[in-house]
């Protein structure tokens, strides 16, 4: 004869099954999101992405459109999935002016929308319920001066670095994109903040490179062939940038590796805390980097995905909100003295 424990167990688990085929009959369907990302060859793009995938709850559907830096083919790629059920579009836009017409079109459709890593213009975010998720690249401009400012001590003519020994830094600088507010701003701040320090600064050229290592790779060899040994110090807007002017220094024999320490004929400081740029480091090729936290970022843009989605009160949301709709993350400054606490 079955003992009443056993029948009880039985019973309800019984019951429990049955109530889960309702739940899966009646229930809500599992919420979609869609994520948009301007260029799948973007090395911190490619490391945020796949931290963003890896914190997708289970059961939720996904999809992942990739645009090859055309506005054109992401505008096509968001309209195309407007009706497809997905309750959430998250947005690295090509164009950060398109991000208006853009969340107009989803509030439209009841998507909700949150933009990242290129932030819209401040009318953008007021068409409906979106939000801004990125880091603080102006903040990133000064920690890539204070960088070299540690480098070069109080007296930049004492430093090895003053090539020339008159005392003022020959600067040059990759740029990400024109128009990029975080290219605009890293490039503007290093420059302003080493001012400010009370050096002396030459900008040789800025040289717009895309955020592309292949495009770096020729604006390396157009500065070098420009400037050569003027060169005293090269800020690159991020680190995939900073790689193709190595690249091409090191083709040419200027750089060569060193893993115990900096050695190199003038300095190179990069952003984003990539693999590549870690592995640079450690091989004595960049000097440094200033983290563009991807981790930090993906939390924050999936918290805010859990609050949209399933309406909690943002008074409670984890990170903080500037102007109600902006949330910006910070990073630190890594070079070979505390690399191994970053590298992936």
């Amino acid at each position: 004869m079955m003992r009443k424990p056993v029948k009880f167990l039985i019973t309800f688990l019984m019951i429990l099954l049955i109530s889960c085929l309702a739940a899966v009959g009646c229930g809500k369907p599992p919420a979609q999101i869609a994520f948009f990302i301007y260029d799948e060859n973007d090395t911190f793009m490619s490391e945020l992405m796949q931290r963003m995938s890896a914190m997708v709850p289970y059961g939720m559907q996904t999809k992942i459109e990739y645009a090859a830096n055309s506005q054109v083919v992401q505008n096509s790629q968001i309209v195309g999935l407007l009706d497809s059920g997905a309750e959430l579009f998250v947005i690295n836009a090509v164009d950060r002016l398109a991000c208006g017409s853009i969340a107009e079109k989803c509030v439209k459709s009841g998507v909700k929308v949150i933009f990242f890593n290129r932030e819209p213009l401040e009318e953008a975010l007021k068409a409906g319920n979106s939000y801004y998720v990125g880091t603080d690249a102006s903040g990133e401009g000064r920690k890539q001066a204070l960088m070299a400012a540690e480098l070069f001590g109080a007296n930049f003519s004492k430093s090895q670095y003053d090539r020339n020994g008159d005392g003022v830094i020959q600067v040059a600088i990759l740029k990400g994109e024109q128009g990029h507010q975080d290219a605009e701003r890293r490039t503007d701040s290093c420059i302003r903040q080493l001012r400010d320090m009370g050096y002396k600064v030459d900008i040789l050229s800025v040289e717009v490179a895309d955020w592309s290592r292949q495009r770096a790779y020729e604006a390396m060899k157009r500065l070098y062939d420009g400037y050569g040994d003027q060169i005293e110090l090269l800020f690159s807007n991020n680190d995939d940038m900073a790689m193709g002017a190595i690249d091409y220094l090191l083709e040419t024999g200027v750089f060569a590796e060193n893993p115990e320490k900096y050695d190199q004929p003038f300095v190179i400081i990069g952003v984003d805390g990539t693999s590549v740029g870690f592995s640079a480091i450690k091989r004595g090729l960049l000097y440094g980097t200033v983290q563009n936290d991807s981790a930090s970022q993906a939390n924050a843009v999936m918290e805010l995905a859990d609050y949209i989605l399933n309406g909690r009160d943002m008074a409670s949301f984890p990170y903080e909100i500037t102007n109600d709709r902006y949330i910006y993350i910070d990073g630190d400054v890594i070079t070979l003295r505390n690399l191994a606490d970053y590298a992936m």
